[in-house]
């Protein structure tokens, strides 16, 4: 019995640790797991983050988690295009992928590729379309900062001040994100990835 007692407890903490969240995102976790795997992926090498980096490339993921909530909630995951998208690759991804390859790292895959185009889709409504609607707004925005182009003349610098438009429309959108949906993140675990 005793035996018994201690195999549990120890699977229960196995399985609390693999399971712990770095960060919720409205109600949507951020496993570790996930977590290490997207920060392996973009920041290779054998160089141990500080907590610092961890925390500025959370902070980044977040910031792409809630673009795809906002995706979410406009309905974009229920288009008959995305959806006939995201069938398409997991089959192609299935096809291609041998059965013992298929297992920690392809259900990782298969959600990013499918938040990947979420994120697309969102942007291009939320970005991309309003910068070729705004093109008074973006004269408006060159007359305010003009000086931060050396009062260049419009015609000179219309490609630079309309990506620096697109940047601020995307760091309002953000903002307004991180206003609308609660986040979490659990410094304590973030603290113990780096030891």
């Amino acid at each position: 019995m005793r035996k018994t007692c201690c195999i549990i407890i120890l699977c229960f903490f196995y399985f609390g640790t693999v399971a712990q969240n770095v960060a919720v995102v409205n109600s949507n976790p951020i496993s570790q797991k996930e977590f290490v795997w997207v920060y392996k992926k973009h920041r290779p090498g054998n160089t141990q983050p500080t907590l610092t980096e961890l925390i500025s490339f959370l902070n980044i993921y977040i910031d792409f988690k809630l673009k795809v909530e906002d995706a979410r909630a406009a309905g974009l995951d229920k288009d008959s295009t995305y959806l006939a998208d995201t069938k398409n690759y997991e089959d192609a991804l299935t096809s291609a992928t041998p059965p013992e390859a298929q297992q920690v790292d392809y259900s990782l895959v298969i959600r990013e590729y499918k938040e990947a185009l979420l994120l697309f889709n969102i942007s291009q409504v939320k970005i991309w379309d309003k910068i070729g609607e705004e093109e008074d707004t973006i004269q408006q925005y060159y007359n305010t900062h003009k000086q931060d182009y050396s009062s260049k003349p419009f015609d000179e610098v219309q490609t630079e001040v309309t990506a620096d438009y697109q940047k601020k429309i995307e760091c309002d959108w953000v903002t307004s994100l991180r206003n609308k949906y609660k986040i979490t993140i659990d410094q304590n675990l973030l603290g113990k990835l780096i030891r």
